[in-house]
């Protein structure tokens, strides 16, 4: 089956015009007919029928069937022809969040440089979020992510090495710097200051939001966590964070939180269950299981 004749009846089954479709490809038109033919052909079923009463093209069960697993079949090729090209590189990129760059990564890297290991590693700085697209998409060749629940996805392969629950950070003269714990139904009336998109722990704060029926006030997103810090200690918001981060300032202090339902940072090594790892690959990623995960 032609992954060319596969991506043209994606596409057409999407905008449901020949013309259009082969305008996009930069084909002839007869080009996109002669594919939806190979493809009826091959699997000896009808796929797309014209119907001018309702609007152009319609998809038949069969159609739809091949679809769903098409649009599979293209993920995992374009997949393999960069976990190819990974597999001759004498590198391994990986994804690695702030947070747990900040938190969780330098013991990693201590220990890949006692083995001549750490120039080998290209890494991919953004949030968990958009961390777990990348190694979806075949951008990286694994990640350490965080994730508010183990993560499920028939794609990738995790393996926890920590998990911590979010806490409150104020400011030290704040009032509820004084109370140490605090429920975050009570939070309703105050100011926030929070990452931007892509990071997990925006999950987890809209999940809580919900929960306590209210919609807080966020005064600004940053990218970065010291960022934050030095916006929290000047008193411009309070922040939502996980406790495995420790305040940068000393006129910061983490709260509890008494809700018996707060999500939880889940830390984990992840990587696709397609990917093989080339020697050098394995070595980093051996290295890596060796810091983080304890052995019980």
């Amino acid at each position: 089956m032609n992954t060319r004749d596969l991506e043209y009846f994606i596409r057409l089954t999407e905008i449901k015009n020949f013309s259009k479709v082969a305008q996009e490809f930069g084909v002839s038109q007869p080009t996109i007919t002669f594919a939806l033919k190979r493809l009826e052909e091959e699997v000896n079923s009808r796929l797309i029928i014209r119907h001018r009463a309702q609007g152009g093209l319609l998809i038949t069960d069969s159609g739809a069937q091949l679809l769903n697993h098409a649009k599979r079949m293209l993920l995992h090729y374009n997949l393999a022809q960069k976990e190819i090209t990974s597999s001759r590189l004498k590198m391994l990129s990986m994804g690695l969040p702030p947070i747990i760059e900040n938190n969780y990564f330098p013991k990693v890297a201590k220990n890949l440089k006692k083995v001549g290991l750490l120039d080998k590693i290209q890494t991919m700085e953004y949030g968990s979020r958009t961390t777990l697209k990348a190694l979806q998409n075949g951008e990286i060749d694994m990640a350490l992510l965080g994730s508010i629940d183990p993560l499920s996805d028939e794609l990738i392969m995790t393996e926890e090495f920590d998990r911590q629950p979010f806490e409150i950070f104020v400011a030290r003269n704040h009032p509820l710097a004084q109370k140490r714990k605090v429920w975050f139904k009570d939070l309703r009336g105050e100011d926030f200051v929070l990452f931007k998109n892509g990071f997990v722990h925006n999950h987890a704060f809209d999940l809580l939001a919900a929960r306590n029926h209210f919609r807080p006030h966020i005064v600004f997103r940053s990218n970065g966590t010291h960022s934050l810090m030095n916006l929290i200690a000047d008193g411009v918001g309070i922040g939502f964070l996980t406790a495995v981060v420790n305040p940068t300032r000393k006129d910061i202090v983490k709260v509890e939180l008494l809700d018996t339902d707060v999500p939880m940072f889940v830390t984990s090594i992840a990587y696709r269950r397609s990917h093989v790892f080339n020697k050098l690959q394995q070595a980093i990623l051996d290295n890596i299981r060796g810091t983080l995960i304890k052995n019980e």
